[in-house]
């Protein structure tokens, strides 16, 4: 019975052997695997048989880890019996099949070439003139794997000694050479591959964030990289620069007269350093009196008023034109001339920006 069931197992192995042959093979850890291999048995002088080719071994095996293997094989070989028996004939012919199973220690496994030591354990039917009976056999050697049309086929050499415990114990060299086929994919990992590869592929399709707005830090509406005036009060009406347009500075003069006091001079430094600073800044200076003498008078006394404060912006760097002074005389005062306060107030210079052509 044990004869047949590997002569039938053994046929299979060779038909899936056949139709997987362009498959895969070289095992990867977590493959099923097949073989097939023919033998050449160096026989025990015991078994008084001619040495040769003499069958083959089919198989599964299934790789454990990165280093071990596991494998069920069956085996069958003819053994022909030599000449010089008693008599003057030849010995008896004998049949054997064996089932056994294999432990296989490889190293190197992704190299072309991959070197395993195998030891097996396993039975033996063996048949001598219609009688048969059943054996121990164990089984230990070395071999190498060869890797062939790139990752599922390997040529399999191996070199094996066989005990047999028969009556007479016999050890046998077997030397069986073929190939191994991978068979299907890896177990576990090619599972959780694919939700990673397509992970990686979304997150590298994702857009990239729209980049921030700039920054208006005092809320003018000129962003700061445009802003010369980036500490504007809130509210103030701006120019493209960001500078306030509704500025106005002014200075105060003495009874009848168009010099500047030691007040005066310091409001005009100030003035002076911003519109050197602000080149583009234009505007005027006008100059108001009070209600004391003649109105033509108060005009030409306001008119020279404002060019004596034009004349010293223009001594302090700024460009002439970019202030235009005129003089309104007493026709706009901003305080009662009726008192010396009032008419104090009225003695003045007033500088207004007047590039700013509409509100923001």
């Amino acid at each position: 019975m044990l004869r047949s069931q590997a002569i039938t197992a053994t046929a299979l192995g060779a038909s899936l052997l056949l139709g997987h042959a362009v498959a895969q093979a070289a095992e990867e850890v977590g493959q099923a695997y097949i073989k097939g291999l023919a033998t050449y048995i160096d026989p025990d002088s015991d078994r008084n048989v001619d040495n040769g080719v003499v069958g083959g071994v089919g198989g599964f095996g299934y790789a454990l880890s990165e280093h071990f293997n596991v494998e069920l094989d069956f085996q069958s070989l003819r053994l022909d019996g030599e000449d010089g028996a008693e008599g003057g004939g030849s010995f008896p012919n004998q049949d054997q099949t064996a089932l056994s199973v294999n432990l296989m220690n490889i190293y190197n496994r992704d190299g072309l070439f991959a070197p395993y030591v195998l030891a097996g354990l396993g039975v033996v039917n063996t048949e001598v003139d219609g009688s048969d009976r059943d054996d121990l056999q164990a089984q230990l050697g070395v071999g190498v794997l060869t890797r062939l049309w790139g990752s599922r086929l390997s040529l399999r050499s191996e070199v094996l000694g066989r005990y047999q415990d028969a009556d007479d114990s016999l050890t046998d060299l077997l030397v069986n050479v073929g190939f191994s086929v991978a068979l299907g994919s890896k177990a576990a990992p090619a599972a959780v591959a694919a939700p990673v590869v397509a992970a990686a592929v979304a997150a590298a399709v994702v857009a990239p964030p729209p980049p921030a707005a700039p920054a208006d830090s005092d809320g003018d509406g000129v962003i700061d990289p445009s802003d010369q005036c980036p500490e504007t009060p809130q509210g103030d009406r701006v120019g493209p620069q960001g500078c306030s347009c509704d500025v106005t500075r002014q200075v105060q003069f003495k009874l009848d007269s168009a010099e500047l006091t030691a007040a005066d001079k310091a409001t005009l430094d100030e003035v002076a350093t911003n519109l050197t600073s602000l080149k583009f800044v234009a505007g005027t200076v006008v100059g108001h009196t009070d209600s004391s003498g003649s109105d033509a008078y108060n005009q030409k006394l306001a008119e020279r008023r404002a060019e004596t404060v034009s004349a010293y912006l223009q001594g302090k760097g700024v460009a002439v034109g970019r202030l235009a002074a005129s003089g309104a005389g007493e026709s706009e005062p901003i305080a009662d001339n009726k008192t010396a306060e009032g008419r104090a107030l009225n003695r003045r210079v007033v500088l207004k920006r007047t590039d700013c052509d509409a509100p923001k």
